[in-house]
């Protein structure tokens, strides 16, 4: 195990053969867990890396906390020197990453070139295709010949940047693109446009990553232009720039469902846990104090007070489960791309009436089958069973009903729908539940006069 090996280093004295025993690891495993040691091991680690490369390779996996100690340790005047040989859009992820102030001393320390193209990256959101992507790729003058194009990558073998080559006009418009197969089945004098693929997939500087990633399922291509309103291409996006954003995106809403942090929590240091998940408890408090005072409401205005409240954790806990159901279709749709404008109303009305459904037919079964048992087991009037089945059925409505529009409301506002599976909106169902089992018994109770 990676972490055993390596903490083993620092159990001998005077690490004998430190840097022999961190460089027969592989940089990747290494860059996975050096959130497990404190700053001044990892900082050490980092250092007996014996190449640039790999110290790249680990400063760019590692978790945002352990990059963020490595960085402050490294300083940046080790730092420029260490990231400017990167990949631009890698470059540009580290850069984003520090405060304005230190950007612009980290891009004036650059060379003016590789600051204007870092400039660009980091002007566009990470989750867009202009955050991702990369601006070195295979661009092609239109009037290139085949031949003269092959022997280019045969004198310059390390100058290629993949399988696909990108056609710009004179201006920098992307006409179209070709591979490398359709470039070796070409005849040596056939112009760079006459080997064109008919058909053209683009994304623009400014769409998610969401319809990258559609795209290139629906495409099968693996790398895909990016493009501005003129049709100029300012980079490419390969699959695993989208792979690694969807991971970042797909952890992000886990945690943010669960109520922890939005960035690996296993990253974290214990004091910064309680700190990122302590407001998050703090809702479920206030929502269990909200509780407690409708419950008190209610207690001398319904009869068998005690009874109902046996069959509260029922009735919630169905809806809550429905609840979360819901939300969770209907976050998972919006994020595959799923769920669009052309069918998110059907999408909705079919979530809140599965929950409407089940609410009937758990309502009717338990609500049944109390009324059966009120009287030999718990010697109170069998209308109990209509009060918990009435209960059952318009909680689970609501839940059903909330959940399935609580993402759509939060997009609205700009804000992560994965939180509409969280704590806030479980407790928001619980007291909406709550009070309408509350007032749906008080009604039926009322009834015996």
């Amino acid at each position: 195990m990676p972490v055993k090996k390596l903490k083993s280093i620092f159990e001998s004295p005077g690490f004998p053969d430190a840097a022999g025993l961190v460089n027969e690891l592989d940089p990747f495993e290494i860059a996975r867990v050096l959130h497990a040691f404190p700053t001044e091991q990892k900082t050490a680690i980092f250092q007996w890396l014996d190449s640039e490369e790999k110290q790249q390779d680990v400063l760019y996996e590692t978790d945002i906390e352990s990059r963020r100690e490595l960085t402050e340790a490294l300083g940046l005047a080790e730092l420029v020197p260490l990231i400017e040989t990167m990949p631009a859009d890698e470059m540009a992820d580290i850069i984003q990453e520090h405060s304005p102030e230190e950007q612009d001393e980290i891009l004036e320390k650059l060379p003016q070139e590789d600051a204007r193209v870092i400039k660009e990256l980091i002007h566009y959101e990470e989750e867009t295709a202009g955050g991702m992507m990369n601006p070195d790729f295979n661009r092609v003058p239109h009037h290139q010949l085949a031949g003269d194009l092959l022997m280019s990558l045969i004198r310059e073998p390390g100058e290629g940047h993949g399988h696909y080559f990108f056609v710009v006009n004179d201006n920098g418009k992307l006409t179209g693109f070709f591979k490398m197969r359709d470039l070796l089945h070409a005849p040596a004098n056939s112009r760079a446009d006459q080997i064109l693929r008919d058909h053209l997939p683009a994304v623009c500087l400014e769409d998610p990553f969401e319809k990258v990633a559609n795209l290139m399922d629906n495409e099968h291509m693996s790398t895909l232009p990016v493009i501005d309103a003129d049709g100029i291409i300012h980079g490419i996006v390969t699959f695993d720039d989208v792979l690694r954003v969807m991971q970042d995106e797909a952890s992000e809403d886990i945690f943010t469902m669960v109520g922890t942090a939005k960035v690996d929590p296993f990253a974290k240091k214990t004091l910064s846990k309680v700190k990122a998940r302590a407001p998050w408890l703090m809702t479920t408090f206030i929502g269990g104090i909200v509780s407690a005072f409708i419950l008190k409401s209610f207690q001398f205005q319904i009869p068998e007070f005690a009874t109902i409240l046996f069959f509260v954790p029922f009735v919630l806990g169905l809806a809550g489960n429905v609840g979360i159901q819901g939300a969770t279709v209907i976050v998972r749709g919006l994020a595959t791309g799923d769920i669009k404008d052309d069918n998110l109303r059907t999408v909705v009305v079919s979530e809140v009436s599965v929950g409407i459904i089940n609410g009937a037919l758990f309502g009717i079964f338990c609500g049944g089958l109390i009324s059966l048992v009120a009287i030999p087991l718990l010697g109170v009037h069998s209308i109990l069973g209509a009060a918990v089945g009435v209960g059952i059925v318009l909680a689970v409505c609501s839940a059903g009903l909330v959940g399935s529009l609580a993402p759509l409301v939060f997009i609205k506002l700009k804000i992560d729908p994965a939180i509409s599976t969280g704590p806030v909106v479980t407790v928001i169902n619980d007291i909406i539940g709550l009070t309408i089992y509350m007032i749906a018994s008080g009604i039926i109770f009322s009834m015996l006069g």
